[in-house]
Order: C-alpha cells, then structure tokens, then sequence
C-alpha cells in the first residue's frame, strides 16, 4: 500500500499556491531499464536505481531480494544502499562482496531494510558497483543470501548522475568532475483540498443497483461481486457519496470503477441521487487516457480521504504500478505513483510522483468601502 504523504509547511503551500504548481497537471516520471537494473527519479528528484534478476538466466537461483541505490536530489544528497530479502531466517550478519572483494560487511537487522548502508560508506559501496559485474551477499558461513548481476549498474547511476544535475561534479557517482555540484530546487506540489461537513448519507441499494444495469462493466461483472459505497459528506444540502462499482477481476487483481453521486435536498421531496464518472487530474495507469478510469484493487480511506489503486503485473508483485489519490472537493488528485515496467524481481516499485496537500477554508470576499 502506498504511504500516508504527509501534510507540508504553511510556507510551502502558499509558495506551490502562488506558482501554480498545485494546480498542474501531474506529470510522473518514467523508469528506464538497462539491462539488469531500472532506475527513476521522482518530480522532486529523488531517484532510485534497483536490481532485477538476471536477464540471461531469468531465473531466481541464488537470488534472494533486490539491491537498490537511493539517492535524494538536496545539496546533502542523502545516498543509501538497500538490500531487500524475501527471508533472512536467523542470519545476524552479512557480507557484501563484490567480484570477490570484501566491500562491506555489518549487521542484518529486522525491518523493511535488513541491510541499509549510508554515507561514506554507501559511497564506497556504490563505486564498487558500477566497476564490477557481479555483487554477492552472504552470511557468516558463507551462505549465499543474494546474488546480483551488475550489468547495467553504471548506465542507472550515470543517469541518476544526469538528472540531479551531478555531472563531473565531484559528488557523481560515476560521471566524476571538478565542477561545483548545483542542485536543481523544485517545489513538491501542495494539493488544496476542501472538505465537506461529515455526512452518513448514501444512495439506497436499488439506485447502486440501477447504476450498474446501464454502465459499461455490467458485461464485466461475473460470479459474486461487491461494490462499495462511501459518503463523502454535504455542503449548503448537496449530499456527495463515492461508488467503487466492481468491474472486472482476475487471479490477483480486482476492477472498480469510481462514480460520484450526488443529490441536492430529500428522497421524500422527491429528489434522486445523479451519478457521473469520479474525475482525476491524471487517469490511474490501468485504465488509459480516453477511457473509463479503472482502479485496480481500490481502498479508500474516509479519514483522509484518499484513494489508492494497486494494480500488480503478476502474483509476486514484483512488477505494476501504483496511485494514491486525495479528493479536493472536486476530484481526485495524484499525491503519489509508483510503478514497475518488468516482471524481475524488483518488490519496490520506483516512486514516479509525489505531493503533499493541506486542507483550506474558503476566503471571505472583501467588503467593498461606503460612502466618501
């Protein structure tokens, strides 16, 4: 599931407000694939270079979880070397050696990054790598924990290098220079979201029913199937809800498409509720531009009031792509995207896209002056 992004400064929203950046449409980065490894960055610059299994083999022998290279886009430029595992049973230690030379070695710990390795040492981890073709992990026995192809290692931090602005500064990984390193400054977008007055309302089950009947995943729809339905709260008598109507499903992955409902005054007056498609500022990968947003695996959250999609490429979820959206009172708008082109290994996605959004209140108009 993607992460909660948290609120931003009062300063920054009102710098991303005055810039118009939080009312662009987004614009997610793309991932390259060099052989072996991927990389992106972020609209931020952050960037994240990750292994894949071998390509000519294409199998998982000796292969036990990716490494990946972080680097932040800042004058600090924070650097970490992850290894990830898929078990590391009672293993306390590791060594990390590249073509046969001992380049690091240190504690295995519990957590999301059983290896992590930063600074100076990240450095000298990362030097190693682009010079050499193959990287091992192993315990104090010398078990193989995971074994890396670096094939393509040099190209990924080259562009890493390329699109932090690094190169021939001296704080490149591989295009080294004596240049003075510059760091390019790009406000993270702050969405402005406006929030409605809490409601419980939602449309009856026969008008849920009767969406379904003349929309275009009634043909989509086979065995037992769940829609749900959200209230997303009312303001000045118009109530709002939020349908995820089940539209499709396979092995591992399951369709909605968003409607929004909507109905001003009481059934008892004679009022009904209308529904049109949910609108996003970007459409959600799995559904493509032009046609009916599809949302794989949808969750929302009422508290936030964010809207996720986690479509996976395979059951292993080592390939897809991922959404999380925030309603701003009027549609969906894209806080964060992450996605996976191939199916090799690689169990965390690249983060493409990301912003932060804080709630606000409408301004009162200024009153005009009397008299003089």
């Amino acid at each position: 599931m993607p992460p909660v992004i948290s609120a931003m400064t009062l300063f920054a929203f009102a710098s991303a407000a005055s810039t118009g950046l939080a009312s662009t449409n987004p614009i997610p980065g793309k991932i390259e694939v060099f052989k072996d490894w991927a990389v992106g960055c972020d609209n931020g610059g952050d960037c994240r270079a990750t292994s894949f299994t071998g390509k000519e083999s294409g199998s998982f022998e000796d292969w036990g979880g990716p490494v990946s290279i972080v680097r932040t886009a800042s004058q600090d430029g924070i650097l970490r070397v992850r290894v990830m595992f898929t078990e590391v049973n009672e293993i306390d230690r590791y060594q990390m050696i590249v073509d046969g030379k001992l380049v690091d070695t240190g504690p295995i710990v519990k957590g999301d990054y059983p290896i992590e390795i930063v600074g100076e040492d990240a450095k000298k981890v990362a030097t190693a790598i682009v010079r050499g073709r193959q990287l091992t992990v192993t315990g104090p026995g010398d078990e193989i924990l995971t074994k890396i192809s670096l094939s393509g290692s040099a190209a990924a931090l080259r562009y890493i290098d390329q699109k932090q602005n690094r190169t021939y500064t001296r704080t490149a990984l591989v295009a080294k220079g004596r240049r003075t390193f510059k760091p390019v400054h790009v406000e993270i977008p702050v969405v402005p979201v406006s929030r409605w007055t809490k409601s419980e309302r939602i449309p009856a089950t026969t008008e849920i029913v009767n969406l379904v009947e003349n929309s275009k995943c009634k043909e989509d729809r086979f065995g037992v199937v769940e829609d749900q339905v959200y209230p997303i709260g009312q303001k000045d008598g118009t109530y709002r809800a939020l349908i995820l109507m089940a539209c499709g499903s396979g092995a591992y992955n399951f369709s909605s498409a968003a409607y929004i409902g909507e109905i001003i005054g009481s059934e008892a007056d004679g009022a009904s509720w209308t529904f049109t498609p949910a609108k996003f500022d970007i459409q959600p990968a799995w559904g493509g531009e032009g046609r009916l947003p599809l949302l794989v695996n949808a969750f929302w959250d009422e508290t936030d009031q964010t809207l996720g999609s986690y479509a996976k490429g395979r059951g292993l979820g080592d390939c897809g792509s991922a959404e999380n959206y925030v309603w701003d009172g009027a549609q969906f708008r894209l806080i964060e995207a992450s996605n996976m082109p191939e199916c090799r290994g690689a169990y965390e996605w690249i983060t493409t896209w990301r912003a932060s959004y804080r709630d606000v209140k409408p301004t009162k108009e200024p009153e005009t002056p009397t008299g003089g």
